[in-house]
């Protein structure tokens, strides 16, 4: 009743979480993997055609490196999905977009998230991530955009809404993008009654950056959007709150100077200028030029 579409770079892993979704799943399922070892074909590519292979309605997209903590997570899952208006699901997201390139994780409000995250390195081993709005538990809760560690949604939703490839030909951006794609017609959820634990943090290197610079290109006509009702002001401060980050990150993986005051200028002047702001953030990308690494190619 459930397939599981994974892209696999690692047998071992590949053997211990299909050992683990036997033994929670809880209902009739199939697992469809690519070994992608030697091919390095991009993630969206790999999960159009393993979709298509699909004999079951419900489809679940997930990484590798993860296992299930919840028994007979199957029932659950095929409960949220019956609901028609709910298009995609996931286990983590965030409740807004701005038109500055973020990820799913810097939300205007509050991530939704019910995760174990597992460290490879520093003094913490692993962390049960659990964030909601209100604080309060509930089944599921609307979100804008999910992190693919774990996406499900119906046959028949994949058969109208492909991944794609063009626009995201490696390993990131796919979340968030199929995320704005199911979201223009349908709901997007994170469930809480499903937990599982994920052993890698991700890499937001630059290939990451240059997906979420992608995302925006492509949205940018939709662009901000928010689960929640948002005032201009309140989109205003998201706006210069997402700049800083992203300036953040371009020092951190070290873009040229020119590079930073041209992102700086081109996400400064738009509906959301004003003087203040912008020669606050002014100072703050001095400080950060001031401290910037030499570039590397």
């Amino acid at each position: 009743m459930i397939s599981i579409i994974i892209c696999s770079v690692d047998p071992a892993l590949l053997e211990k979480v299909t050992l683990n979704i036997k033994d929670t799943i809880g209902v009739p399922f199939e697992i469809i993997s690519t070994d992608n070892r030697a091919a390095n074909e991009g993630l969206c590519s790999i999960y159009n055609k393993a979709g298509c292979r699909a004999r079951y309605e419900t489809l679940c997209f997930i990484h590798e490196d993860v296992l299930f903590r919840t028994r007979n997570w199957g029932p659950l899952l095929l409960d949220h999905l019956k609901d028609p208006a709910i298009g995609l699901l996931g286990v983590a997201g965030g409740d807004a977009m701005g038109t500055v390139p973020s990820t799913w994780s810097n939300p205007f409000r509050s991530r939704e998230i019910n995760l174990i995250q597992h460290y490879k390195a520093g003094d913490v081993i692993s962390r049960h991530l659990f964030a909601t709005e209100d604080g309060v538990w509930r089944p599921r809760k609307t979100a804008l955009v999910l992190d693919g560690v774990f996406l499900s949604t119906r046959k028949s939703l994949f058969d109208k809404f492909k991944f794609d490839a063009t626009h995201f030909p490696g390993f990131h951006g796919y979340d968030i993008d199929y995320s704005l794609q199911i979201g223009s017609r349908y709901k997007v959820v994170v469930v809480f009654d499903i937990l599982l634990s994920h052993f890698s943090e991700g890499r937001q290197d630059r290939q990451w950056l240059e997906s979420t610079l992608a995302v925006h290109r492509k949205w940018k006509d939709r662009l901000p959007v928010s689960v929640h009702p948002l005032t201009e002001k309140d989109f205003r401060l998201y706006h210069w709150r997402l700049l800083q980050v992203f300036l953040e990150h371009l020092s951190r993986l070290h873009y040229s100077k020119r590079q930073i005051l041209s992102y700086y200028l081109r996400y400064s002047f738009n509906r959301y200028f004003t003087v203040r702001r912008f020669l606050a953030m002014g100072k703050y990308v001095s400080r950060l030029l001031l401290t910037q690494h030499p570039q590397t190619p």
